[in-house]
């Protein structure tokens, strides 16, 4: 590889595997000081004179961009500001990172970079699972502890990056013109294959499958596609045997195996088909439209028709521990739930919505399950309810962007594992994974490079300078009131007043520090010190339940009372108010 592709491809690599080991870059933290890095790289980049991007590359950043500004104006109208403002410093990585990505001189190296970097988490979570004591994570899913979710802490997001990784071994087994490249990727299948396996996601086979079909439906040279998804396809029904069947180190030696076989078919697999009769070219051509039809009919079927299939989806999941009985099951897992309450938030709010990151308060409003959500688990509808159609549009626009650049031979490679992030998407939450979402932007970005010949403007480096600086003064307050929830995490409440104090300083416009500081304060029994951080902070934000509830829990008498029927009216169903023994009249 080339010096010239070898920059863009380490980037998505470093960037990706980064975020990934970060806890999928799910913290503020850490999209703060990635979003520094991408911004600074960006202004170096346009300050050298960089080329024009093509027209759909623009188009992505501008109408990301325009979607983060919708996004900042939204705090003029939001429901909790704070949650919108971290919106929007997320925003700036996903700005950042697509500009640096449109500037890219080559496709192929951003695809080589994704694969590298979905490789490495994955081979790294995968191995975890297989020869170590994995890390429980944190999670509402009673499922989360039988499921693979290492490094990023979310057993789906690692499904879409494997899902995503299959497609762009895919790709470069089909498309690379040297055959030691297409072996290298295709080693790549069985590892990924099994990482797919343990995260026993449904929606991250379903994304596949639909990445897959738009792998073959879109030219040029499906046939080629085809041809190499068939011949990788047992083994990688081998490795999901192997998973099923075997254990451990077992695992792992077979998992190698595999990929030693894969890696010689792909070496042998010829570059390019010999010329294929118009009848089986046609008769191929049936079958892609016939395939789908009949899937969907004979689930449809299995389910009892439309009625059923609706009412197994909104059934609760079966109380399995993964496997098959999991992955077959149509359960949507709540989605029923958060999808029917964001809609209804829609419905309330049409023309702007409650405002950028506001889903998590909306649903402990009108949840009609205890369940804890932050998220509306699609990215679509969830923009829709906090944004409103404009900002839907803003968003579509920008994700649509790369589906219209210039067709080429890498079009397909690149194609295919962005409608699984696009079909994922709808149904859980990538977007606020960032390991995900820049892998999805580096293959989208494939699609609209190389950039033309004409440059900017140098005078533009001056955007991704003001976004810089706005990024690293959002770091610097998100890192303080990390440290003030890590000190006290271990009972230092001392420390976490302080450095909470700091941080009211850094976001004066967040009652979170206020919230932190007081509960401090009550640990340590100043009282009147902490009822006066609450109501400060409720100054800010009178709809923080959680500051309510700890008024109550510094407050005595008819006052505390009060503050709980406050905490009741914003939150319900909460099972901490029960535990008080406070009952809502």
């Amino acid at each position: 590889m080339q010096t010239r592709e070898g920059i863009p491809a380490f980037g998505a690599f470093a960037l990706i595997s980064a975020l990934g080991f970060d806890e999928g870059g799910y913290a503020a933290t850490a999209w703060g000081w990635s979003g520094v890095v991408v911004l600074a790289l960006l202004t170096w980049l346009l300050a050298r004179g960089a080329p024009r991007p093509t027209t759909a590359g623009f188009v992505l950043v501008a109408a990301l961009a325009g979607f983060a500004a919708w996004t900042a104006a939204s705090v003029l109208w939001s429901s909790h500001i704070a949650a919108s403002v971290l919106e929007v410093e997320r925003l700036l990585l996903y700005v950042g990172a697509a500009g640096a990505f449109a500037l890219a001189g080559s496709g192929p190296a951003l695809l080589a970079g994704v694969l590298a970097a979905s490789s490495l988490l994955c081979g790294f979570g995968l191995t975890r699972w297989l020869l170590a004591e994995p890390e429980v994570p944190l999670s509402a899913d009673p499922e989360a502890a039988n499921r693979l979710t290492e490094p990023i802490g979310y057993a789906n997001g690692v499904a879409v990056l494997a899902a995503m990784g299959l497609l762009v071994a895919l790709g470069f087994v089909a498309r690379a013109a040297r055959r030691e490249v297409a072996a290298v990727a295709a080693a790549a299948v069985p590892l990924l294959a099994a990482t797919l396996y343990f995260t026993f996601s449904r929606g991250g086979w379903l994304a596949l499958f639909i990445g897959l079909a738009v792998v073959v439906v879109v030219g040029p040279a499906r046939l080629q596609l085809a041809a190499t998804a068939i011949a990788l396809a047992p083994l990688g029904a081998a490795a999901l045997i192997a998973a099923r069947t075997l254990d451990g180190g077992k695992l792992l030696a077979m998992l190698i195996v595999l990929s030693t076989v894969a890696a010689t078919v792909a070496f042998t697999f010829p570059s390019r088909l010999p010329t294929v009769p118009r009848q089986a070219r046609t008769a191929f051509a049936v079958a892609l439209v016939l395939a789908p039809v009949i899937l969907v009919t004979l689930t449809l079927v299995r389910l009892g028709g439309p009625r059923g299939a609706y009412e197994s989806f909104k059934a609760a999941p079966a109380p399995v521990h993964g496997g098959d009985g999991r992955i077959l099951s149509a359960s949507g897992s709540s989605r029923a739930d958060y999808w029917d309450v964001a809609w209804r938030s829609f419905e309330a709010e049409p023309l702007l919505g409650t405002g950028g990151g506001t889903f998590a308060r909306t649903w402990l409003l009108d949840r009609p399950i205890a369940q804890p959500v932050r998220d509306a688990h699609s990215l679509y509808l969830e923009t829709l309810a906090e944004l409103g159609p404009i900002g839907l549009m803003l968003l579509l626009a920008a994700l649509a962007a790369p589906l219209t650049g210039r067709r080429s031979p890498w079009t397909p490679a690149a194609l295919g594992p962005y409608a699984v992030f696009l079909a994922h998407a709808a149904q859980d939450w990538d977007w606020e994974v960032p390991a995900a979402t820049i892998a999805a932007l580096a293959c989208g970005a494939a699609m609209v490079v190389p950039p033309t010949g004409r440059r900017l403007r140098r005078a533009v480096a001056i955007v991704p300078l003001v976004l810089c600086a706005l990024a690293i003064v959002a770091y610097a307050g998100n890192r303080v009131l990390a440290g003030a929830r890590a000190a006290a995490d271990r009972s230092d409440f001392p420390s976490s007043a302080k450095r909470a104090r700091t941080a009211s300083r850094l976001q004066p416009w967040s009652s979170e520090p206020w919230r932190l500081r007081g509960e401090a304060e009550l640990a340590i029994g100043a009282d009147a010190a902490a009822r006066q951080s609450f109501r400060r902070g409720l100054d800010l934000d009178p709809h923080d339940w959680e500051l309510w509830l700890d008024l109550g829990l510094a407050s005595e008498g008819l006052a505390q009372q009060t503050a709980w029927a406050r905490a009741a009216s914003l939150n319900p169903l909460s099972p901490e108010l029960t535990e008080l023994g406070f009952k809502s009249r």
